[in-house]
């Protein structure tokens, strides 16, 4: 399991093995806040959640066997997006959904932590619920880790 004070280190090396985006984080930065000034914080990240989830449907996952595999069938698809890594747990209640360099990790605005995690509850909620299709399933972020971690809880 990845300690709080090795996120650092493991989102560097994540990004070291990756290519340059910032071309696009100018527009990327200004349309997320143009969103969330005309919609308003929680109707953007509604719309956001959406977009997250139909982000997901776009790139299905098949049914894992178990929490190991579908961490790996995780990060292969995020690693496809060059969109950082994710580490699984589970405590008695619920799944814990670590993910670290997420996209522009290193954005200070609050209205981008609160988008991109928007943006990811929507798509680990599209794919976890569709690992277990019987039960209802919630994700949610519960922590923005100064470290440039995202932590989500995932249970009912």
């Amino acid at each position: 399991m990845t300690a709080e004070n090795d996120i650092p280190a493991r989102n560097l090396a994540y990004y070291g093995e990756r290519h340059d985006d910032r071309p696009w984080w100018p527009f990327v930065r200004t349309l997320v806040g143009e969103i969330c000034q005309s919609a308003g914080t929680t109707d953007a990240c509604h719309f956001l959640h959406h977009v997250g989830s139909r982000l997901a449907a776009a790139h299905p996952l098949a049914e894992q066997p178990t929490l190991a595999a579908l961490e790996k069938a995780l990060n292969g698809v995020l690693g496809e997006f060059e969109w950082g890594w994710v580490q699984l747990s589970t405590d008695n209640r619920s799944i814990r959904i670590l993910h670290g360099a997420y996209p522009s990790a290193w954005e200070t605005t609050d209205h981008w932590s609160q988008a991109i995690a928007a943006v990811l509850e929507g798509m680990y909620q599209h794919w976890f619920q569709a690992q277990n299709q019987e039960v209802r399933l919630q994700v949610q972020c519960t922590d923005r880790s100064q470290t440039g971690a995202l932590v989500f809880r995932c249970g009912r």
